[in-house]
């Protein structure tokens, strides 16, 4: 009679955190937010560089510029 052994068992790492609360919709979700991110920091960095007379034309004034370049490309604007 011989001896067998049964094979070892699978050792699997548990996923993260992270990776565990991702799934499909988080994964969406984190791509969304950071295309938005993307858009904001873009268009901040455009506006910086409009002349007062483009200011004028899409109704901003100098102190609305200098307020939107001023946040960080998460922080929104409720309007």
């Amino acid at each position: 009679m011989s001896h067998l052994s049964a094979p070892p068992p699978v050792c699997e790492t548990p996923p993260s955190r992270h990776e565990a609360r991702l799934g499909p919709l988080g994964t969406l979700r984190l791509l969304q937010r950071l295309a938005l991110w993307h858009r904001r920091a873009s268009s901040r960095a455009r506006l910086a560089l409009l002349g007062a007379e483009a200011l004028c034309d899409i109704g901003l004034s100098e102190a609305d510029r200098r307020a939107e370049c001023g946040l960080w490309f998460w922080q929104g604007r409720d309007r």
